[in-house]
């Protein structure tokens, strides 16, 4: 039984990355083929800056069902207007986590990401990211043993929300994104944890200037 559930579960990861590059790929092609619909001279660079509230759940091969864990984040990006439809840049997320235990998880993500607007006239946008992940004590969240690391991991990352713009070029975006960390094995204080996985679901909102 437990061998089949450890299958499910890799099985799982597998196809939730396989989605998450599909979506990626979409986004990526949707904004390179805007491209051609504007003036080179509208071109424009952008900012964006704010933070909100992270939901982090780590899991792996052999271990038992995790816990939620609630926290803050901030975010700050920036990049290029390709079209009015579409951008790509980048942005870091840091999202700081206290355990009860008093022990501190630090996770900072760094990814290029491709925002779209399937609406010219509209605020709604969706977002893919794809970059690299650093962790500090990680392997808290999965065992709740304290156990010192320092790894890098894979990410990638999948949003929507809404930009309001307001007078002159500043503006403001509410946003949900959801960030899949594949940290692949962590040493554990009694055992090696296998192909240990990170969710982060992420609400918030930024600043942003075009």
């Amino acid at each position: 039984m437990a061998h089949q559930l450890n299958r499910w579960r890799a099985s799982r990861i597998r196809r939730i990355a396989a989605g998450f590059g599909l979506v990626f790929v979409i986004l990526a092609g949707s904004g390179a083929a805007q491209t051609s619909d504007q003036d080179t001279r509208h071109s424009r660079v952008w900012v964006a800056a704010g933070g909100g509230s992270t939901t982090v759940l780590g899991d792996c091969t052999d271990c038992a069902p995790g816990t939620h864990l609630h926290t803050g984040h901030t975010v700050v990006g920036g990049g290029f207007t390709l079209s009015e439809r579409a951008d790509i840049g980048g942005e870091v997320v840091w999202v700081p986590l206290h355990l009860a235990t008093g022990d501190s998880v630090r996770s900072t993500l760094v990814t290029a990401a491709v925002q779209v607007r399937p609406w010219r006239t509209r605020g709604f946008f969706l977002k893919g990211s794809s970059g690299m992940a650093f962790l500090r004590n990680f392997v808290d969240v999965v065992e709740d043993v304290p156990a010192m690391s320092t790894s890098k991991a894979f990410t990638m990352g999948l949003g929507a929300g809404w930009e309001w713009r307001t007078a002159g070029r500043f503006g403001f975006e509410v946003f949900g994104t959801h960030h899949v960390v594949a940290v692949g094995d962590l040493a554990g204080r009694e055992r090696r944890l296998e192909n240990v996985v990170g969710n982060f679901w992420s609400v918030g909102g930024a600043v942003v200037i075009r």
